[in-house]
């Protein structure tokens, strides 16, 4: 008789599953809001202190490791 196993064992991730996992659309519109609210603030920034400001938001926005 021929043996039946319905649970082949957990998938693989792929390249793919890693990146919707980032969910780079949600993560571009934050980081885009957070530049055009650099863009329009009334007063100048420093260069690197923006910079250093939008990885920061993209890095906060980005979902917590598991």
């Amino acid at each position: 008789m021929a043996e039946i196993n319905a649970y082949e064992g957990p998938a693989e991730a792929g390249f793919g599953d890693y990146v919707a996992l980032l969910k780079p659309r949600v993560m571009s519109l934050v980081v885009f809001t957070a530049l055009a609210g650099l863009v329009v603030a009334p007063v100048s920034m420093n260069p690197f202190v923006a910079f250093c400001c939008i990885l920061f938001i993209a890095i906060g926005a980005a979902p917590p490791a598991r």
